[in-house]
């Protein structure tokens, strides 16, 4: 097997390959369907956790003569707020790329009006050591990000890199457990905020889709003055919250291997943007609805 990670790629032709999309395999998703436990106060919340698993009949989502990759996948809601029609009134004018996406307004939810912490736990249940790939897809108010696959040449297939894209070995009958911080989950929706611009108004680079990993790579932070991609960051009032996200696992074999999580998301500007913990959505409090739209990477070949 072939696969490699790199800012930028050479597109050549593709080999024959099979793909479907990766396994809904869904061990409990209460907080996809809007269910949440509420912690201290009205303006921060923590999710009842969700889990998703693989296991050793677990299908194939890609596979061609080379290379063989397994994935599952569950949606993660956030119990972010919508505006009510007084709220939506007082919103600005939609910056131009966001327009693009459907947007008719400014942000309801900014970048920095909430601070979320991901919490998981991945567990090996096998007797072997076992090398996964844990991911998470940036969603906001417009687009779910779906990354896709893209055959550089006949010898190398290379996965997009999804939002948060980290690789994590266990240990047989072991558990990792850990934390994807509120700076973490802010440069999702910053990421996903820029490839969106980049989507809408980049015409100089040739290959938008090395774009796209770029600024999608982990060790590249929007806050680290990259010349490729800080022309294209939105500036915070109009760069959009995350809203959810796409949970999953990836390997290049099978395995029993489930990762839980739990979403903590709390409101630091004006007590609005959560819903309320322990109350029933009414006139007043409606829950953010999911995206309408999907972005991917627009030179990739194959989709996921």
């Amino acid at each position: 097997m072939n696969l490699a990670f790199r800012p930028s790629r050479v597109g050549a032709a593709a080999p024959m390959f099979a793909v479907s999309r990766p396994q809904m395999l869904c061990v409990a998703v209460l907080a996809s369907m809007g269910v949440f436990v509420g912690c201290s106060g009205t303006d921060s919340q923590v999710t009842r956790p969700t889990i998703v698993g693989m296991t050793n009949t677990t299908p194939p989502y890609y596979s061609d003569s080379r290379t063989t990759l397994y994935e599952v996948q569950t949606p993660v809601t956030m119990p972010m707020r919508a505006p009510n029609a007084q709220e939506a009134k007082q919103l600005g004018p939609a910056p131009a790329y966001l327009a693009s996406f459907g947007a008719s307004t400014a942000p309801w939810i900014r970048v920095d009006d909430v601070q979320t912490t991901v919490r998981f736990t991945i567990s090996n249940l096998d007797d072997q050591k076992h090398s996964v790939e844990l991911l998470l897809d940036a969603w906001n108010p417009y687009v779910v990000y779906v990354p896709k696959i893209e055959i550089v040449s006949q010898d190398v297939t290379l996965p997009d890199l999804s939002s948060y894209d980290r690789y994590y070995v266990l240990e047989p009958k072991t558990r990792y457990i850990g934390t994807i911080t509120p700076d973490d989950t802010r440069e999702m929706a910053v990421d996903l905020a820029t490839v969106m611009n980049i989507n809408v108004n980049d015409t100089v680079d040739t290959d938008l889709n090395a774009m796209f990993n770029h600024t999608f790579n982990l060790q590249n932070r929007s806050t680290g003055n990259d010349p490729l991609i800080a022309p294209w960051i939105p500036p915070p009032q109009d760069t959009p919250a995350l809203i959810g996200f796409t949970l999953g696992l990836r390997s290049s074999e099978q395995m029993n291997l489930a990762v839980e999580v739990t979403v903590d998301v709390q409101d630091v500007s004006d007590g609005k943007k959560v819903m309320p913990a322990g109350q029933a959505p009414n006139a007043d409090n409606q829950p953010m609805p999911p995206p309408g739209g999907t972005l991917s990477p627009p030179a990739a070949v194959a989709t996921m």
